[in-house]
């Protein structure tokens, strides 16, 4: 399993995403929830999950 995070390049949300190798995933793309920008084309080798750690600030305004 391999972990990281990654920040939304358009509003600042911060993901924790997690990669399962040993499990085939779904081919598309993922695309934060907030701002519909596309954060990752997914080929569908493996299993990968996004979690929101961080709300971007504009959204307590």
């Amino acid at each position: 399993m391999k972990k990281g995070d990654v920040i939304c390049p358009e509003c600042s949300a911060g993901f924790r995403r997690l990669q399962l190798d040993s499990r085939r995933g779904t081919p598309g793309a993922f695309r934060c929830p907030l701002c519909d920008h596309v954060l990752e084309m997914l080929d569908g080798t493996a299993e990968v999950a996004y979690r929101l750690t961080v709300a971007p600030e504009k959204l307590f305004e």
